[in-house]
């Protein structure tokens, strides 16, 4: 699973690795992200009025709420969609037609079980990594639009295996246009692809341990990403 990750890049440089259009208003930059916080990220709506479409930057609460749900509690539980699953779950199966996102991450953090040890799952140089996510906007009793985030997680692999038995999907390159493209069909197909080639991504990744502070949610700044021993 994922439930705790590092969104530490510039936005500018978001901007440049994803080719983004427009940004929104985006939160301070965060070395624990949790549940239902806001963080940032990459879309890309179906185009209106025949022009292109445009790739945003945006934040987004993270945990997915549905428009049907009646208010915005359930959140804590969407933070994570199974791949395996994911097209028959009436959650996510609408957002998986046409609402995907990239959700960027500096890395993401897993406790080696039984001690519950912390350890940061990063790319070298923890350069940001593109995660399979996605999007869906609630709309508020005030009339106020909220826009809510899932990642996706599959079976882990590699090492990662060693750390827990679900990992979220790392999106090749090659597959952000097409993760994106709101034209492009969102079925079984598309994710088992996604899946597929995100086991490729893992033996780039580096696993460094941290401090237990990360275990708590108001914990946060570059220490939290310091290795320890």
């Amino acid at each position: 699973m994922c439930g705790r990750y590092v969104m530490a890049a510039d936005p500018g440089d978001l901007v440049a690795l994803f080719e983004v259009d427009e940004v929104g208003d985006l939160p301070e930059r965060s070395w624990n992200v949790a549940p239902t916080d806001r963080a940032p990220v990459v879309v890309e709506p179906p185009a209106r009025d025949d022009g292109p479409p445009i790739r945003r930057l945006e934040a987004a609460r993270w945990g997915l709420v549905p428009p049907w749900a009646p208010d915005l509690s359930g959140a804590a539980r969407a933070i994570n969609a199974r791949s395996e699953t994911v097209a028959e779950r009436r959650t996510f199966a609408p957002s998986l037609a046409t609402r995907r996102a990239i959700v960027p991450v500096s890395g993401w953090y897993e406790w080696r079980k039984p001690e519950r040890t912390p350890f940061l799952v990063h790319a070298p140089g923890d350069a940001p990594i593109g995660l399979a996510g996605l999007y869906a906007w609630w709309k508020g009793p005030d009339g106020a639009w909220v826009l809510t985030s899932t990642i996706l997680t599959a079976e882990a692999t590699g090492t990662l295996a060693d750390l827990h038995d679900r990992m979220p999907v790392v999106l090749a390159p090659e597959l952000w246009d097409t993760w994106l493209d709101a034209e492009t069909e969102g079925g079984q197909d598309l994710v088992d692809a996604v899946v597929a080639a995100a086991a490729e991504q893992v033996p780039a990744l580096s696993l460094r341990e941290v401090s237990r502070a990360v275990g708590d949610v108001r914990a946060d700044g570059p220490s939290l990403v310091e290795p320890v021993g």
